[in-house]
Protein backbone atom coordinates (compact mmCIF):
# COMPACT_ATOMS: atom_id res chain seq x y z
CA UNK A 1 0.00 0.00 0.00
CA UNK A 2 1.17 3.46 -1.32
CA UNK A 3 1.74 6.03 1.63
CA UNK A 4 -0.81 8.08 -0.30
CA UNK A 5 -3.43 5.83 -0.87
CA UNK A 6 -2.58 4.79 3.09
CA UNK A 7 -3.07 8.56 4.13
CA UNK A 8 -6.26 8.87 2.02
CA UNK A 9 -7.85 6.05 3.59
CA UNK A 10 -6.86 7.03 7.02
CA UNK A 11 -8.23 10.58 6.31
CA UNK A 12 -11.31 9.17 4.70
CA UNK A 13 -11.80 7.33 7.67
CA UNK A 14 -11.39 10.19 10.00
CA UNK A 15 -14.21 11.70 7.85
CA UNK A 16 -16.72 9.13 8.81
CA UNK A 17 -15.86 9.17 12.33
CA UNK A 18 -16.51 12.56 11.98
CA UNK A 19 -19.86 11.65 10.74
CA UNK A 20 -20.62 8.98 12.45
CA UNK A 21 -19.84 10.69 16.02
CA UNK A 22 -21.85 13.98 15.26
CA UNK A 23 -24.52 13.26 12.52
CA UNK A 24 -25.39 9.65 12.92
CA UNK A 25 -25.47 9.75 16.85
CA UNK A 26 -28.34 12.75 16.51
CA UNK A 27 -30.27 11.31 13.31
CA UNK A 28 -30.82 7.79 15.07
CA UNK A 29 -31.81 6.23 17.60
CA UNK A 30 -29.53 4.09 20.04
CA UNK A 31 -30.48 0.86 18.81
CA UNK A 32 -30.50 2.19 15.70
CA UNK A 33 -27.29 3.76 14.42
CA UNK A 34 -25.12 1.80 12.01
CA UNK A 35 -21.64 1.58 12.86
CA UNK A 36 -19.76 3.43 9.59
CA UNK A 37 -16.04 2.60 11.07
CA UNK A 38 -17.01 -1.16 11.38
CA UNK A 39 -18.08 -0.92 7.20
CA UNK A 40 -14.02 0.58 7.41
CA UNK A 41 -12.48 -1.73 9.35
CA UNK A 42 -14.40 -4.45 7.32
CA UNK A 43 -13.47 -2.87 3.64
CA UNK A 44 -9.92 -2.54 4.99
CA UNK A 45 -10.07 -6.70 5.86
CA UNK A 46 -10.63 -7.20 2.35
CA UNK A 47 -7.76 -5.43 0.91
CA UNK A 48 -4.62 -7.94 0.10
CA UNK A 49 -2.59 -5.60 2.97
CA UNK A 50 -1.64 -7.20 6.30
CA UNK A 51 0.46 -5.22 7.56
CA UNK A 52 -0.61 -1.68 6.74
CA UNK A 53 -3.64 -2.68 6.63
CA UNK A 54 -3.37 -3.71 10.60
CA UNK A 55 -2.07 -0.18 11.49
CA UNK A 56 -4.77 1.63 9.01
CA UNK A 57 -7.12 -0.32 11.90
CA UNK A 58 -4.95 0.32 14.87
CA UNK A 59 -5.23 3.73 13.67
CA UNK A 60 -8.84 3.79 13.35
CA UNK A 61 -9.27 2.25 16.35
CA UNK A 62 -7.50 4.34 18.35
CA UNK A 63 -9.23 7.38 17.00
CA UNK A 64 -12.72 5.94 17.47
CA UNK A 65 -11.84 5.45 21.11
CA UNK A 66 -10.44 8.96 21.24
CA UNK A 67 -13.56 10.43 19.62
CA UNK A 68 -16.07 7.93 21.23
CA UNK A 69 -14.86 8.38 25.05
CA UNK A 70 -15.08 4.02 25.12
CA UNK A 71 -13.13 2.53 27.92
CA UNK A 72 -9.52 2.16 26.97
CA UNK A 73 -8.67 -0.63 24.36
CA UNK A 74 -11.97 -2.19 24.12
CA UNK A 75 -13.00 -0.92 20.44
CA UNK A 76 -9.40 -1.07 19.33
CA UNK A 77 -9.08 -5.03 20.55
CA UNK A 78 -12.15 -5.65 19.04
CA UNK A 79 -11.07 -4.00 15.91
CA UNK A 80 -8.35 -6.23 15.70
CA UNK A 81 -10.28 -9.45 15.99
CA UNK A 82 -12.28 -9.17 13.53
CA UNK A 83 -9.72 -7.35 10.88
CA UNK A 84 -7.46 -10.37 11.66
CA UNK A 85 -10.40 -13.01 11.42
CA UNK A 86 -11.30 -11.72 8.46
CA UNK A 87 -7.73 -12.12 6.81
CA UNK A 88 -7.53 -15.31 8.14
CA UNK A 89 -11.35 -15.93 6.72
CA UNK A 90 -9.75 -15.38 2.97
CA UNK A 91 -7.52 -17.88 3.08
CA UNK A 92 -10.47 -20.30 2.98
CA UNK A 93 -13.06 -18.45 1.21
CA UNK A 94 -12.24 -16.28 -2.06
CA UNK A 95 -14.15 -13.04 -1.15
CA UNK A 96 -14.85 -11.72 -4.44
CA UNK A 97 -16.47 -8.01 -5.41
CA UNK A 98 -20.24 -8.44 -4.90
CA UNK A 99 -21.58 -5.80 -2.55
CA UNK A 100 -24.44 -8.05 -0.92
CA UNK A 101 -21.35 -10.71 -0.02
CA UNK A 102 -19.24 -7.88 1.92
CA UNK A 103 -22.15 -6.69 3.09
CA UNK A 104 -23.17 -9.87 4.59
CA UNK A 105 -19.60 -10.15 6.16
CA UNK A 106 -20.43 -6.20 8.04
CA UNK A 107 -23.84 -7.87 9.25
CA UNK A 108 -21.59 -10.61 10.87
CA UNK A 109 -18.78 -8.95 11.53
CA UNK A 110 -21.23 -6.20 13.63
CA UNK A 111 -22.96 -9.13 15.89
CA UNK A 112 -19.35 -10.59 16.48
CA UNK A 113 -18.40 -7.54 17.47
CA UNK A 114 -21.78 -6.73 19.82
CA UNK A 115 -20.81 -10.20 21.57
CA UNK A 116 -17.21 -9.57 22.35
CA UNK A 117 -17.96 -6.14 23.44
CA UNK A 118 -20.19 -7.77 25.34
CA UNK A 119 -18.88 -10.47 27.28
CA UNK A 120 -15.12 -8.72 27.34
CA UNK A 121 -15.99 -6.77 30.55
CA UNK A 122 -16.96 -10.00 31.98
CA UNK A 123 -13.46 -11.19 31.09
CA UNK A 124 -12.20 -8.41 32.81
CA UNK A 125 -14.23 -8.40 36.05
CA UNK A 126 -16.04 -4.92 35.24
CA UNK A 127 -19.22 -6.50 34.26
CA UNK A 128 -21.50 -5.08 36.98
CA UNK A 129 -20.37 -1.47 36.02
CA UNK A 130 -21.76 -1.69 32.64
CA UNK A 131 -25.32 -2.09 31.49
CA UNK A 132 -26.26 -3.86 28.33
CA UNK A 133 -29.28 -3.30 25.62
CA UNK A 134 -31.65 -6.35 24.71
CA UNK A 135 -30.47 -8.86 22.46
CA UNK A 136 -33.10 -7.48 19.90
CA UNK A 137 -30.83 -4.19 19.30
CA UNK A 138 -28.26 -6.25 17.84
CA UNK A 139 -30.37 -6.99 14.87
CA UNK A 140 -31.71 -4.00 14.10
CA UNK A 141 -28.03 -2.61 14.38
CA UNK A 142 -27.01 -4.85 12.15
CA UNK A 143 -29.62 -4.56 9.76
CA UNK A 144 -28.77 -0.88 9.61
CA UNK A 145 -25.28 -0.96 9.72
CA UNK A 146 -25.49 -3.15 6.37
CA UNK A 147 -28.01 -0.61 4.96
CA UNK A 148 -25.64 2.52 5.64
CA UNK A 149 -22.69 0.57 4.59
CA UNK A 150 -23.82 0.12 0.72
CA UNK A 151 -23.24 4.40 0.18
CA UNK A 152 -20.20 4.25 2.42
CA UNK A 153 -18.65 0.55 0.51
CA UNK A 154 -19.10 2.45 -2.41
CA UNK A 155 -17.62 5.87 -1.66
CA UNK A 156 -14.53 3.58 -1.06
CA UNK A 157 -14.22 1.75 -4.00
CA UNK A 158 -14.10 5.40 -5.94
CA UNK A 159 -10.84 6.46 -3.39
CA UNK A 160 -9.80 3.10 -4.09
CA UNK A 161 -10.04 3.49 -7.97
CA UNK A 162 -8.38 6.76 -7.72
CA UNK A 163 -4.94 7.03 -9.36
CA UNK A 164 -1.83 6.02 -7.13
CA UNK A 165 0.95 7.75 -6.84
CA UNK A 166 3.93 5.70 -7.52
CA UNK A 167 7.62 7.09 -7.26
CA UNK A 168 9.13 7.71 -10.50
CA UNK A 169 11.79 4.91 -11.32
CA UNK A 170 15.15 5.44 -10.69
CA UNK A 171 17.49 6.02 -13.22
CA UNK A 172 21.37 4.84 -13.29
Amino acid sequence: MTVPFFSALLFLFYLILLLQTTWVSEIFPPFLKPDLMLVFVIYVGTLPYLFSGAALVGAGGLLYELFSGSPGGIILMTYFILFFLLKSLTKFILIGEALSFRLLLVFGALILQDLLIGLLPFVLGVAPTITYPPGTWILAQAAATSLAGWPVWILFKKVESLPRMTPPPKSA
